[in-house]
């Protein structure tokens, strides 16, 4: 039954997304020849090749969406994350099927009609993708399709994911419990937790049955286990149909680019190598400086309405500078509009601000909450000092302190801070764990790509909306 809801899950997106392709390019073709909104000056053009033109695409599109794991439906991702994909692959399928257009010269096709139809089918295509996600998590919550789960392992990770899983109940996995490594007292067989218990399926050494009895199609291997462990695991369960996955503990780990999967953000991936080489940091660089050039030039007149509130509203310069450690531990000045009294830090020394900083002045709060305040360091991603997405960085002190307190602390530095990142879009802004920070930060330097970074600057719009941990 799982597996046909698997091939389910996979061919109905697919003959969906070719429905509405299809759709959006009749549509598009009614809009532009039919409709009477847009002036026609050179007649209406025979309509069977652009019927054509649309199977040409409809293929196209659908190996892209393929390609980019869209179908997989062992990917868990998120809606945000399923939407961004879709997007990326509407522009890249977009780029492929209009090339060939200025080249055949047997017909000329309508540019408008193209353009419009790219632009109703990622509107038609993100409203499908909301409908099945819909009818995914109404067919889970009655049990179908669900694939039967068990963690290996004991300790912090796995507790983090058994709260995920019961925190979310429709994501398509049903935890039927946990295999720890050694039983030795009957009480071991149950797990107690504050609001639920788990039973324990049996020890390690017992997985192969336990995979038959219990029909589980997913084991999630969370560490510590030794690389010993792990090749015994991986060989009771050959010739068994059940897939394996890994929660890697990332300060144990270095990663290398196998893939990842996700399980409403808890990745589960394979071992990842730094990607972001010489070619990598020049395309990074271009695009910074184009992006902050157009971003300066915006918000000029966003500046000057700041400027007047700060003179305004207290004593003292308009902007803040204050050294922070960049790439390869150099230091440079962050520049940020003053939200603070002027020598804030005369008796507290450097300390994190609070929810409910005396220090802070009432413009200052305001732009605290909006993140205007940080506003100027695109200065600072224009002249080179910093990117627009890459780990925040920190005060030589809180450097110094941490370095020795968190494994790996030092190697954020390997590429330039940046004014969000990873971690600032999974909600760790302000005075939240350092630890996860750095745990975030070592995810994004270990899987960059110009994708992800345009990703965190549009989830960033999001954090800036809801102004968590913003003070």
């Amino acid at each position: 039954m799982k597996r046909k809801f698997d091939i389910l899950f996979f061919l109905v997106p697919i003959i969906l997304d070719g429905i509405f392709i299809e759709l959006s390019y009749l549509l598009s073709f009614w809009l532009r020849f039919h409709s009477g909104g847009i002036a026609v000056t050179k007649g209406v053009p025979p309509f069977l090749p652009y019927i054509a033109f649309s199977g040409f695409v409809i293929v196209v599109w659908l190996f892209i969406f393929y390609l980019s794991g869209l179908y997989d439906t062992k990917k868990n991702l998120s809606a945000i994350d399923e939407i961004y994909d879709l997007l990326k692959g509407i522009i890249i399928g977009a780029i492929i099927v209009l090339a060939p257009i200025f080249f055949y010269r047997e017909f000329t096709f309508s540019r408008a009609t193209i353009g419009i139809a790219c632009i109703l089918s990622a509107v038609l295509l993100s409203m499908g993708k909301i409908i099945m996600r819909g009818i995914k998590i109404m067919l889970y919550k009655k049990g179908m399709g669900v694939h039967n789960t068990a963690i290996v392992g004991k300790g912090e990770t796995v507790d983090t994911l058994i709260e995920k899983f019961n925190q979310n109940p429709v994501i398509g996995y049903k935890l039927v419990g946990q295999i720890i490594e050694k039983i030795e007292r009957l009480k071991d067989r149950k797990i107690e937790r504050e609001n639920y218990s788990l039973s324990v399926l049996g020890s390690t050494n017992e997985i192969p049955k336990i995979v038959t009895n219990n029909n589980i199609d997913t084991l999630i291997l969370a560490f510590p286990f030794s690389t010993k462990k792990i090749a015994q695991i991986l060989l009771a369960c050959d010739g068994l149909s059940v897939d394996i996955r890994f929660v890697p503990d990332p300060y144990e780990l270095l990663t290398s680019r196998i893939g990842f999967y996700q399980l409403d953000g808890i990745t589960l991936l394979g071992l990842k190598e730094f990607p972001l080489g010489y070619w990598d940091k020049i395309l990074k660089r271009t695009f910074d400086l184009i992006f902050s050039t157009l971003l300066l030039a915006i918000s000029a007149p966003l500046f000057l309405i700041i400027s007047i509130a700060i003179k305004i509203g207290s004593k003292g310069p308009l902007l803040y500078n204050q050294k922070r450690i960049g790439e390869d531990g150099k230091a440079f000045n962050l520049i940020k509009f003053r939200s603070m009294i002027t020598n804030a830090e005369q008796r507290t020394g450097p300390v994190f601000a609070n929810n409910h900083d005396k220090r802070v002045t009432k413009i200052g709060r305001v732009l605290r909450r909006s993140s205007l305040d940080e506003l100027p360091q695109i200065l600072n991603v224009f002249r080179g000092d910093m990117s627009l997405v890459g780990p925040r960085p920190e005060r030589p002190e809180f450097v110094e302190k941490f370095k020795t307190e968190i494994p790996r602390y030092l190697e954020r530095h390997k590429v330039k801070s940046g004014i969000t990142g990873w971690a600032q879009v999974n909600g760790l802004r302000g005075d939240t764990s350092i630890k996860e920070r750095v745990k975030h930060d070592l995810f994004y330097i270990e899987n960059w790509s110009l994708g992800f970074d345009i990703k965190i600057l549009i989830q960033t719009l999001s954090e800036i909306i809801k102004g968590e941990n913003a003070y």
